[in-house]
């Protein structure tokens, strides 16, 4: 069944939608390849684990100033022209992470690839903005999503065998592969307009006085959206900065074990991920936001008290689920709230915002490990999914936006 709905969902994709999740496929397999093993390259040059938290952070806040960038591009350059530029910069600053010898080189290197990964996530999500109806927004950064977790699946296969060879191959890998992205992205598609963005300025002529009340109105439905995202990405920091350690040290997994999670999470988000995406569109985004949050919080509770790997692998898979219709779910609440993401600035400055919950997450888990224990450490991802859940409640419901009577996944491209 599962897979049959994977099929399904393949049938209404389009040439622009299909073409920009085979690069996001191409460019996960590499990076999948590496962000498992990139803690366990850092603490090879001797890294200690505040530095690992810095590790996090330092791309974590070159990734939000690589958003705001691409958001405020958008007015001047084209999204679909940034996808490029995006990973080509990350591909080279990855063959730099190879070169290496040393934790802070290494942070300084890791930080510079945040600039290339932020464009390129805000540039992607933005394109699917502009080849997607209204109503199909969540389903469309499902299948990207998707489209990504299916190298998240293939990647740690291939990283699992690189890492007992060298520890720097996986990081050549990702240039290459980020490298072949950038040039694949040269011929997506332009759509019907494909013009950049109008800024969020009020009209020429329009006085003041109208121009505020929509400023304050968009503040009120952007404000929650950011609050959300900052709950996630906080508990994603706090994970990825402690989980590779704590089941390695405390639970005695193997490398493997640690990345066939990660290979879990990809097979979920393929399976079920363009599916509840869909059912996000139909019955509502918020909501099935909230299912897919709590599912997250569920998986991290089981990996926390140390139930057998056996379990936590197969309850990943629906983890990934949860995690790719929170995620879809939320670039479709704010793409709808940026117009469409014709608002650009505003839907750089808050993806941009909210990715500095992963700073916050990476800081407060380090932290708590240092001072008291990894196991605690990993227990502050909790807290930051519990707040992305409560701050759901302040996003307002709105009902699905009808759909055409003529379906169709994306705008016709020129």
């Amino acid at each position: 069944m599962l897979v049959s709905r994977a099929i399904g969902a393949l049938r209404e994709l389009d040439r622009a939608l299909f073409l920009l999740a085979a690069i996001a496929l191409i460019a996960q397999i590499g990076i999948s390849i590496m962000l498992p093993l990139l803690p366990l390259y850092a603490v090879q040059l001797g890294a200690s684990p505040a530095v690992l938290g810095l590790l996090t952070s330092a791309f974590a806040v070159t990734a939000a100033i690589g958003q705001l960038v691409s958001g405020f591009a958008a007015e001047r350059v084209s999204a679909r022209r940034q996808i490029p530029l995006g990973s080509a910069f990350y591909a080279a600053s990855n063959a730099l992470i190879a070169t290496a010898t040393a934790a802070i080189p290494l942070v300084a290197y890791r930080a510079v690839a945040g600039l290339g990964g932020g464009v390129m996530l805000i540039a992607e999500r933005l394109y699917i903005t502009r080849i997607t109806p209204v109503h199909r927004l969540a389903f469309a950064n499902g299948v990207l999503s998707a489209a990504g977790s299916l190298g998240s699946v293939v990647g740690p296969i291939v990283g699992g065998t690189l890492a007992g060879l060298d520890l720097r191959i996986p990081f050549i890998v990702v240039a290459v592969t980020s490298g072949t992205a950038a040039v694949a992205s040269l011929w997506l598609p332009a759509p019907r307009d494909d013009a950049p963005f109008a800024g969020d300025a009020a009209p020429a002529g329009a006085p003041e006085a109208e121009a505020q009340p929509t400023r304050r109105a968009q503040l009120s439905v952007l404000l929650p959206l950011l609050l959300v995202n900052l709950g996630l990405n906080g508990g994603y920091g706090a994970w990825i900065t402690t989980y590779g350690t704590l089941v390695t040290t405390r639970f005695g997994w193997s490398a493997t074990d640690v990345v066939l999670v990660f290979a879990g999470f990809g097979a979920g988000t393929i399976l079920l991920g363009p599916w509840l995406s869909r059912q996000a569109d139909l019955r509502g985004r918020r909501a099935l936001a909230a299912v897919g949050l709590s599912i997250v919080l569920g998986w991290a509770v089981l990996l926390l008290v140390g139930v057998p790997r056996e379990i936590v692998l197969l309850t990943s898979i629906l983890a990934g689920g949860g995690l790719t219709v929170a995620q879809s779910s939320w670039f479709a609440m704010l793409g709808e709230a940026t117009g469409g993401g014709r608002r650009s600035r505003s839907f750089g400055l808050v993806a941009a915002l909210s990715n500095l919950g992963i700073v916050a997450g990476a800081v407060a888990s380090s932290a708590a490990w240092q001072a008291f224990d990894v196991q605690v450490g990993l227990a502050t991802s909790l807290g930051f999914i519990g707040l992305g859940l409560a701050a759901l409640l302040l996003v307002r419901r709105a009902a699905p936006p009808p759909a055409p009577a003529a379906p169709g996944l994306a705008a016709r491209a020129a």
